[in-house]
């Protein structure tokens, strides 16, 4: 689980009431939120790493504060030494609802600028994948040629303990027996240590792609040189982009990439007629919609 799905899940508002307690006397000199900054806010809970504190303030003896993250906001309230995520009341009115509404221009605000870092991100892996697809060479683990042995193919960086990879390898199956490519799968372990123990069994047992359509986890599997040395350098060549997902798919050449399950964009970089089936991704259908 990455560090934004805990928080989200730690963020989404509860049926809880909390009422105000009696403010602090507005002669004290220590404020309710002075110490709520987000290096305290994150040694109470995880937060995602482009996370910033846009709002506090003061309600009663808790301190609200609204922290930016991925494009949305996510309010908190915090006392001297815990954390509670929720919608705050008093007298029977929100006041989460009000003060999300009167930080809609920040919101707006930072949902533009999280766009612009996604467009800014999305191109520099573009130009990180067309810099390095000659080093993706010696990071594949097994591949796919329906039509045989073929020196044309695309790179497939998938996850084993990945649903929608999964997904996706379906649709690029029918791609590869229409045009001819070979797929060949990097196997990138970000899902935690049940992805890596099943990419340690693929490589160390030599397992064809057949098997590993099929792969389950297993526990006792036995570490191998060979293993370590391949997931340490997928990692240390993918971290440089900042890439921490799956699927990806990549030219042979680097000129082309697509991110997600989106065999759709697949076909439409290969030249391909959109696809009318469930492994094609329904294009066609899409398309018309």
């Amino acid at each position: 689980m990455t560090c934004i799905t805990l928080f989200k899940r730690l963020i989404i508002f509860m049926p809880a009431l909390f009422i105000l307690l009696p403010g602090v006397s507005s002669s004290s000199a220590e404020s309710v939120c002075d110490h709520v900054t987000l290096a305290w806010i994150k040694s109470q809970v995880p937060v995602p790493k482009d996370a910033k504190v846009v709002f506090k303030k003061e309600q009663g003896v808790l301190c609200e504060a609204v922290l930016s993250f991925d494009g949305g906001l996510a309010p908190v309230y915090a006392g001297k030494d815990f954390i509670v995520a929720g919608s705050l009341y008093k007298n029977g009115v929100s006041i989460t609802r009000k003060t999300m509404s009167s930080l809609s221009d920040v919101a707006s605000a930072e949902r533009k600028k999280a766009k612009e870092r996604e467009a800014k991100a999305i191109n520099m892996r573009k130009v990180f994948f067309k810099t390095h697809a000659a080093d993706l060479a010696e990071l594949v683990s097994l591949s796919f040629a329906p039509g045989g042995s073929t020196d044309k193919f695309v790179y497939v960086i998938s996850d084993p303990a990945c649903g929608h990879c999964k997904a996706l390898l379906d649709g690029l199956e029918e791609v590869a027996a229409e045009t001819g490519l070979a797929l060949k799968l990097i196997i990138y372990p970000v899902l935690g240590e049940k992805s890596k123990t099943m990419t340690t069994q693929v490589i160390c047992k030599h397992l064809g792609y057949g098997a590993y359509k099929t792969l389950k986890p297993d526990d006792a599997v036995q570490d191998c040189k060979k293993a370590e040395q391949r997931i340490s350098k997928t990692v240390d060549l993918l971290q440089k982009a900042d890439i921490s997902f799956v699927p990806l798919v990549v030219a042979q050449d680097g000129s082309w990439v697509v991110e997600g399950n989106d065999i759709c964009s697949v076909r439409e970089h290969l030249g391909l007629e959109p696809g009318t089936g469930e492994k094609s991704g329904g294009c066609k259908k899409a398309r018309e919609d």
